[in-house]
């Protein structure tokens, strides 16, 4: 195994775990544990952020996605090239909603919070769960598709 490989394991990991941390803080929240929910959710959000920096890194130093998926059976697939940019894109506007969440409820935590803000909040939240289910999944199929195990 290589370092490359290595990595999107690793990122894999990461984004499969994501979706259940997430869960957890939101039933932290709650349980009005508001503090712990912070806590959580910006550790979760940040460890999100140093992979997906470190995944892109990954793609750039390779020579782009096509170089890390151009052995897999499935490359040129539409299904594939399908389910790729699905995953982009979802994992994309997950991930912008999610960095305003963090920043808009950090910005309002012990001034507001519960407060006005609370259901956009948790509409917002359920949002980025739901991102993060599919993206953790999609990655998974992904992954998996471009090792050639399925």
């Amino acid at each position: 195994m290589n370092i490359a490989t290595t990595l999107m394991g690793v990122v894999l990991l990461i984004t499969v775990l994501s979706p259940f941390g997430v869960y957890y803080g939101a039933r932290l929240a709650r349980r009005k544990n508001f503090k712990a929910h912070r806590k959580v959710q910006n550790t979760l959000f940040f460890l999100g952020l140093i992979s997906v920096l470190s995944l892109e890194g990954l793609i750039q130093a390779t020579g782009g996605s096509g170089s890390l998926a151009s052995q897999s059976q499935h490359y040129g697939n539409p299904f594939f090239s399908g389910l790729l940019t699905s995953h982009i894109l979802v994992a994309v506007v997950t991930f912008i909603t999610w960095a305003t969440l963090v920043i808009l409820s950090n910005r309002k935590f012990r001034k507001t919070l519960p407060g006005k803000f609370s259901p956009l909040h948790k509409k917002l939240g359920y949002g980025v769960f739901l991102g993060l289910v599919y993206t953790a999944i999609t990655a998974l199929l992904i992954f998996l598709m471009t090792l050639n195990f399925i």
